[in-house]
C-alpha cells in the first residue's frame, strides 16, 4: 500500500484544487506562499485532510520542520539572527510575509426555494382573527433568483518562528451594514503544542474534520483562549483541545452599564475535547499511513472524539438553550473515496439527545455528494410535541475550476412539527444553489 510522504503529498498539487471556504478559512494566501494546490491541505469544501490538520497543528507551517524548504516566497527579515544572542540588549529578530497575505472570497446563492407552509393545528376564530383549519396555507411557496452576494477579505501567514495567524473580514454585501471579523493568532511552543487567541477560532467553528458534529455540539463564536496538543508522527495520534470563550456579546452590549445588561467574560464557556486517530497519516506529521483517495488527500483512518462544553446559565441559545453543560462522543473516518461519521451529545438540564450522521463520496476529485442527518433538541416545541426536529440535507458540490464552486443543497424535515408555539405551521423544506470563487 502506498505510503504518505512529503514527496508524494507534493505530487497532489498537480491535480485541480479545492480552495477557500467560509468555515475553514482555507485561503489562497497559503497556496501562494508554498506554490501548491489547496488540495494539499483540503479535501472537499470545507474539510481539511490529514495533511491540513498537521499544517494547523504546526502553527500554519509545513510539518516536520520543513517550512523553509517548501516555501516559495521568502519571509522579509526584521533584524539579524545574531540579535538572539544579544537579547534583551537588542530586539528579538522577527520576519513577516514576503507577499501580501490576503485573498478575496465571494459567495452567494443563485437560487433560493422554499415550499408552501400549511397549518398543522386548528385555531378557532377570536375577535378579528379568522379561524385556522388544518391544511390552510400559512406561507406561500417562494422562488428567488440570485443574491445577496457576500464578499470577504481573508488573510493568513506566519511571523517569526512561533506566531501564526489567519482571519477574515466578511459581510461586504450590498448594504454593507453587517461587516464582521474573525481572527486567530497562535503561539507554538514546540511542534504540536500551541496557544491560540481570537474569536470564532476554535475547532468548533473552523471546519474541523467533516463537520459531523455541526449543530450536535454548541458553537463557540466569542473571543477566547485555546490550548491544543497534538502528537503522532508515523500513523494516527492524538489531539487535545482546552479552551475558554466569551459569550460573543456585541460592542453595543459591552458599553451598556445598566444593571442586568449583557456582559461578556472570558470564562462564559469552557470546553475540553480529545481525539484519538487510528491509522492514516500522523496527526502531527501529516505523513505515514495509507492513501484512500490520493487526489483529495483522504487517508484510510478512523478518529474517535469526546467533548464536554460548560457555560454559565443563560449563555447557550437555540438547541442548547436552558442548559449549562453539553457532553458527547463522535466518530469520523474515511476509506477510499468514502467519508462519514456520527456524533451524539446530551444536554445536562433539558435532557435532549442530539445526534447527527454524515456520509459522502467523491465521484471525481471535482464532484462530491453528501447526505447529512440531524436530530437536535427543539426548545420551541409546545408541550406534547416531539422534542426533536430531524432534518436530512442532501448536497452535491462541484468545482468546475480550481477557484470556483457550485453547491446544490436540499434540506428536508422528516416530519411536521411546529417551529414555534404560536406559528402552528409545518416546517419548510428548502433548496439552495450557491456559488463561490476565490482569488
Amino acid at each position: 500500500m502506498r505510503k504518505l510522504t512529503f514527496a508524494s503529498i507534493a505530487s497532489i498539487v498537480m491535480v485541480p484544487a479545492l480552495f477557500c471556504s467560509k468555515d475553514s478559512l482555507a485561503i489562497s494566501a497559503f497556496a501562494r506562499k508554498y506554490g501548491t494546490s489547496c488540495y494539499t491541505c483540503h479535501a472537499g469544501f470545507a474539510t481539511r485532510n490529514s495533511f491540513g490538520e498537521a499544517f494547523k497543528a504546526n502553527g500554519y507551517r509545513w510539518p516536520g520542520g520543513e517550512d523553509a524548504d517548501h516555501a516559495k516566497q521568502e519571509q522579509v527579515k526584521l533584524g539579524a539572527d545574531g540579535w538572539k544572542k544579544t537579547f534583551p540588549e537588542s530586539p528579538w529578530p522577527s520576519d513577516l510575509p514576503g507577499f501580501a497575505p490576503v485573498a478575496f472570497f465571494v459567495t452567494g446563492p443563485l437560487v433560493n426555494y422554499s415550499q408552501e407552509a400549511t397549518a398543522t393545528k386548528a385555531v378557532p376564530a377570536s375577535g378579528s382573527t379568522k379561524a385556522v383549519k388544518v391544511g390552510d396555507q400559512m406561507a406561500q411557496q417562494t422562488l428567488n433568483w440570485g443574491g445577496p452576494f457576500d464578499a470577504r477579505i481573508l488573510y493568513g501567514g506566519t511571523i517569526g518562528d512561533n506566531i501564526g495567524f489567519f482571519g477574515a473580514l466578511q459581510g461586504f454585501a450590498a448594504s454593507g451594514t453587517n461587516i464582521t471579523s474573525q481572527f486567530r493568532a497562535t503561539w507554538s511552543f514546540s511542534p504540536g503544542v500551541m496557544l491560540g487567541v481570537g474569536n470564532n477560532f476554535s475547532f468548533w467553528s473552523s471546519g474541523e474534520d467533516i463537520a459531523t458534529f455541526t449543530g450536535v455540539y454548541p458553537s463557540t463564536t466569542g473571543t477566547g483562549v485555546e490550548f491544543s496538543y497534538a502528537a503522532g508522527e508515523k500513523s494516527g495520534g492524538v489531539n487535545i483541545y482546552a479552551g475558554t470563550v466569551g459569550n460573543g456579546a456585541t460592542a453595543a452590549q459591552l458599553t451598556v452599564t445598566t444593571p442586568g445588561s449583557t456582559k461578556t467574560h472570558l470564562d462564559d464557556i469552557r470546553y475540553l475535547r480529545t481525539e484519538y486517530k487510528i491509522g492514516g497519516a500522523g496527526v502531527l506529521s501529516g505523513a505515514g499511513g495509507t492513501y484512500g483517495n490520493e487526489y483529495v488527500g483522504l487517508d484510510n483512518s478512523v478518529e474517535l472524539g469526546a467533548s464536554i462544553v460548560n457555560a454559565k446559565p443563560g449563555i447557550f441559545t437555540n438547541t442548547f438553550a436552558n442548559n449549562k453543560t453539553v457532553y458527547g462522543v463522535d466518530i469520523t473516518g474515511s476509506y477510499g473515496s468514502f467519508f462519514g461519521g456520527a456524533a451524539y451529545s446530551r444536554d445536562s438540564d433539558t435532557k435532549f439527545n442530539n445526534y447527527g450522521v454524515d456520509a459522502g463520496y467523491f465521484f471525481y476529485p471535482w464532484l462530491q455528494g453528501k447526505v447529512a442527518y440531524r436530530n437536535l433538541g427543539d426548545v420551541t416545541t409546545a408541550a406534547g410535541d416531539d422534542k426533536t426536529n430531524p432534518t436530512v440535507t442532501t448536497t452535491v458540490t462541484a468545482w468546475p475550476r480550481a477557484n470556483v464552486s457550485v453547491a446544490a443543497a436540499y434540506k428536508r424535515f422528516t416530519h411536521d412539527t411546529n417551529t414555534t408555539v404560536a406559528d402552528l405551521r409545518n416546517n419548510v423544506n428548502t433548496f439552495t444553489l450557491t456559488t463561490a470563487f476565490c482569488f
